[in-house]
């Protein structure tokens, strides 16, 4: 069974990872460089 903590990181890593993901999109797609 997952712990209130481990879900916490879980979600925190995922939210990030996410979150870095759509910078690096839009960075991309703003320099022109698809």
């Amino acid at each position: 069974m997952v712990t209130e903590i481990g879900f916490v990181s879980l979600l925190v890593a995922g939210l990030g990872a996410l979150a870095g993901g759509l910078v690096y999109l839009a960075v991309r797609i703003s320099r022109g460089n698809l």
